[in-house]
């Protein structure tokens, strides 16, 4: 693994805040035993596979908030450690395509100019992930009856 993806992979992609509610609601923070997980009965088991359901359904509906850095945005888990990797690949490839990185200028650049293009990177992801969250919040809303069926989420895919 070269030096840039290794900083890739260290990003911590956030959500603005008023979304915790959404996500505690939905997702479970904080691990724990697989078991225990779904006892509390959420839809994702943990957070990073809402915040990846939230980027894909942003990026399909072509919804990104824009994002600026006076946002105040929380940070959960290093995407290091999301699962499936494989999946963590096709976001990152996904956020790749649709940002404004440069791979020939991170090729080329100093310390500084890396961190610059992979900022970039980080925000693309944070816009679609921010826009997915506000497109199932205004589901939640519209259809709160229809938000407590276990294939809510399944629905919004098709």
């Amino acid at each position: 693994m070269n030096n840039v993806e290794k900083k890739i992979y260290k990003l911590k992609p956030g959500y603005l805040v008023g979304f915790e509610d959404l996500l505690k609601k939905y997702a479970q923070f904080g691990g724990g035993a697989d078991d225990a997980k779904y006892i509390h009965g959420r839809s994702f088991s943990n957070v990073y596979e809402f915040y990846m359901f939230a980027f894909f359904i942003g990026l399909h509906k072509n919804i990104a908030m824009d994002l600026s850095d006076d946002d105040s945005l929380k940070g959960f888990w290093e995407m290091e450690n999301w699962k499936p990797k494989e999946m963590v690949d096709h976001l990152i490839a996904c956020a790749l395509a649709r940002s404004d990185f440069d791979m020939l200028a991170v090729q080329e650049s100093d310390e500084n100019g890396v961190a610059s293009e992979i900022r970039k990177l980080k925000r693309t992801i944070e816009s679609y992930a921010n826009g997915g969250l506000k497109y199932v919040s205004t589901q939640v809303e519209s259809q709160p009856t229809e938000a407590e069926q276990d294939d809510f989420f399944i629905k919004m895919l098709v």
